[in-house]
């Protein structure tokens, strides 16, 4: 059926073409998703949170020094714009200089495989104007993967649950819970029975 030179020379060019296409497609799809390094995870543990309805939260397995890293986060490349707003709530913006080892994705969506960094709960800064110093972690951002981690902002004792800010852009409906206002108020040592002003 081949049996022209020609005939012989363009199958022979499909076939690599088909073959390098499967190969890069095999290799673009494995590597949209992956894991932080799990070298950290022997510093935290996963346990129920004391926020009231928070579900599991991170606390210190061991003493934590500032500046220390406490987990990386993994999970899966993804398109912001196609995702809802409801399911947006372990994303995370990748910095510019990061954004053309994950083209033509634009975010990090830690729902699935965030490990330990993902189970790390907000805590207001302040409240009501006043200084909460609840928030013990910060998120960090890097130019390759796994693109965030979080570090330790001040010492951190063993058995002590990790806090930190989500950013401006969240969307915090949880705050409005009645149970979770009265917590982060009497943890505080504040009366918000008039007011609950609060800035992430």
């Amino acid at each position: 059926m081949f049996s022209t030179k020609p005939t012989r020379v363009l199958l022979a060019a499909a076939i690599v073409i088909a073959v390098s296409m499967i190969t890069f497609c095999a290799k673009y799809l494995r590597e949209r998703s992956f894991e932080g390094s799990t070298e950290f995870d022997d510093r935290t543990t996963v346990a129920p949170s004391q926020i009231p309805g928070a579900g599991n939260g991170l606390f210190a397995a061991r003493d934590l020094k500032q500046g220390e890293v406490i987990a990386e986060m993994g999970g899966q490349l993804v398109f912001q714009e196609q995702l809802p707003l409801e399911k947006r709530g372990y994303l995370f913006a990748i910095p510019s200089c990061g954004k053309g080892d994950i083209w033509p994705y634009n975010a990090l969506d830690g729902t699935l495989l965030g490990g330990h960094a993902s189970k790390i709960n907000f805590a207001p800064s302040v409240i009501n104007g006043v200084e909460t110093h609840f928030q013990n972690a910060k998120g960090k951002p890097m130019c390759k993967r796994p693109y965030v981690f979080f570090e330790a902002t001040r010492d951190i004792p063993k058995g002590t649950e990790i806090f930190a800010s989500y950013g401006p852009e969240y969307n915090y409906d949880f705050m409005e819970f009645p149970s979770v206002r009265d917590y982060f108020c009497k943890t505080a040592n504040l009366d918000c029975s008039a007011v609950f002003k609060w800035d992430p």
